[in-house]
C-alpha cells in the first residue's frame, strides 16, 4: 500500500511539474507580442492635437452678415458631404459583410462598389472644399490670421505624422 501512495504522490508531482512548466511557458510566450509592437527608437512620440473647435473659432472671427452666410453655407456643405460619405461607407460595409459570406470573393464587384462610392462622394467633397475656400477668401487679414492660427496645429500634425515618408526613388 505504501508503494501505491508513493507512485500516486509521484504522479501528482509530475502533473504539477508539467502544469507549472506549461504555465510558465504560456506566460512567457503570451507577453512576447507586447515587445514586438513597439516603434523604433528614433521615432518621436506622436503629438496629441486638440480637435478644432468650430464654435470657438466662429466666435473669435467676429463675422459680418455676409461672412456669416458664407460660414453657414460652408458648414452645410461640409455636413452634407460627411453625411453622404458616412452613408456610402455604411452601405459598403453591409455589402462587404454579405460578400464575405460567399465561398469565393468577387474582387471585381468589390472594386466596382468602391469606385461607385468614390464617384458619389467626390462632387460633395469638392463642393465642401469650394465653399470653405469661398468663405476664407471673404475674410479680412485679421480674420485670416485667426483662422490660420486655429487650423495650423491640424496641418502640423499631418506634416509631422510618424509614418515614414514615401521614397520616390525606390517606390517604398
Amino acid at each position: 500500500m505504501t508503494r501505491l501512495n508513493v507512485s500516486a504522490r509521484s504522479s501528482v508531482l509530475l502533473k504539477l511539474s508539467v502544469l507549472s512548466v506549461v504555465t510558465a511557458l504560456s506566460l512567457g510566450v503570451g507577453s512576447a507580442p507586447v515587445y514586438a509592437q513597439s516603434l523604433p527608437m528614433d521615432n518621436p512620440p506622436a503629438a496629441h492635437v486638440q480637435p478644432l473647435d468650430i464654435r470657438t473659432l466662429h466666435e473669435r472671427l467676429n463675422l459680418t452678415a455676409d461672412q456669416e452666410v458664407q460660414w453657414q453655407a460652408a458648414l452645410d456643405a461640409m455636413r452634407q458631404s460627411h453625411a453622404s460619405e458616412r452613408m456610402n461607407a455604411d452601405q459598403m460595409q453591409a455589402r462587404m459583410q454579405a460578400m464575405l459570406k460567399q465561398p469565393i470573393l468577387d474582387l471585381s464587384a468589390l472594386h466596382a462598389m468602391d469606385e461607385k462610392a468614390r464617384q458619389q462622394d467626390a462632387p460633395l467633397s469638392d463642393q465642401s472644399a469650394k465653399a470653405w475656400l469661398k468663405f476664407y477668401s471673404g475674410l479680412n487679414d485679421q480674420q485670416k490670421t485667426t483662422f490660420s492660427d486655429a487650423i495650423r496645429p491640424q496641418f502640423e500634425n499631418i506634416v509631422h505624422h510618424p509614418a515614414r515618408p514615401y521614397e520616390p526613388r525606390t517606390g517604398l
